[in-house]
């Protein structure tokens, strides 16, 4: 059998045009035999997820005269920056030139800018913000923690260079969330594996404490390789942070104390871990107990 329209989004609201009728329709996002891409856009459940489908499907709900822009423009490069709360929300982020009009509808989330021809890019007839400008700009408008992590991922993928962020924020003037952008770019870092080491590295750095060294690799005494999230190998300390998809069943639990006891009996470590209600939350022990490790006085919280 072959591929719904080819293998191609759709828009649910012309289904009728690929044979499907409204009680097919929602039998099949609920088999799975079609799969939702965007609010009122789906796509054949079998059809692999890539790039140019990304891009086709927001070719079906993003406006001639806007741009693909932040988390959802990331995600057309191929890099999922969202922070959690957005995981769920399958509304496309564009932006508007200023005296254009708005989308009235609910099948975006839109901002109002005005973005330079030179940051922008036209595929598949779509046009978007530059994988470059799109790390500034979720630099200086996404939250803090999930800023910095943003941007990490960003590098990590390849899909922009570190140094290529620090000199076009540094170009930014009078634009929202400049400052933020500019003191957070020097901390973007490609070794953070994953968005939770990203926000504990801003907990750790807004905090006054010193940058630390991620992914450090540590020998056990019969040669085993142990990798440490963050680390400030001259005092022996360090920090990591246990997510709640792969650090709380049981098993995993135990591996973790197993692994850090292990790294502590035989090399003499300290560990604070952290977990997201230790970032996020208002308890601020985590950096209070790095702080006394590292003897390094802490800065209240800024967020």
């Amino acid at each position: 059998m072959g591929l719904v329209n080819d293998g191609h989004p759709f828009r649910l609201e012309t289904a009728c045009d690929v044979g499907l009728r409204p009680f097919q329709i929602r039998h099949a996002l609920r088999s799975g035999e079609l799969r939702r891409v965007f609010t009122g856009v789906a796509v054949d459940g079998r059809a692999p997820d890539t790039p140019e489908l990304r891009l086709r499907a927001l070719a079906q709900v993003v406006p001639p005269h806007a741009l693909v822009a932040d988390h959802t423009a990331a995600w057309g490069y191929g890099v999922d920056t969202r922070p959690p709360h957005m995981l769920h929300d399958d509304r496309p982020m564009i932006v508007v030139p200023h005296g254009r009009a708005r989308p009235v509808n609910s099948r975006a989330i839109v901002r109002q800018s005005t973005v330079p021809d030179a940051d922008t890019v036209e595929i598949l007839g779509l046009r978007m913000t530059s994988p470059l400008r799109t790390a500034g700009d979720l630099l200086r408008l996404a939250w803090r923690p999930h800023a910095l992590a943003a941007a990490d991922a960003m590098v990590r993928a390849r899909v922009v260079a570190v140094d290529e962020v620090g000199e076009l924020v540094a170009t930014f003037r009078r634009l929202p969330g400049t400052l933020q952008a500019q003191e957070l770019a020097p901390r973007i870092d490609a070794a953070a594996q994953k968005h939770g080491e990203s926000w504990m590295r801003c907990r750790i750095m807004d905090a006054g404490l010193p940058r630390p060294t991620l992914q450090h690799e540590v020998v056990l005494r019969d040669g085993r390789w142990k990798y440490l999230d963050a680390a400030w190998p001259e005092k022996r300390a360090a920090a990591e942070y246990d997510g709640r998809e792969h650090h709380t069943a049981d098993p995993d639990v135990e591996h973790d104390r197993a692994r850090r006891e292990e790294v502590t009996e035989q090399l003499y470590w300290t560990f604070a871990v952290a977990r997201y209600e230790r970032i996020f939350g208002t308890d601020d022990s985590f950096e209070r107990e790095l702080g006394e490790t590292l003897k390094v006085q802490v800065r209240p919280r800024r967020w």
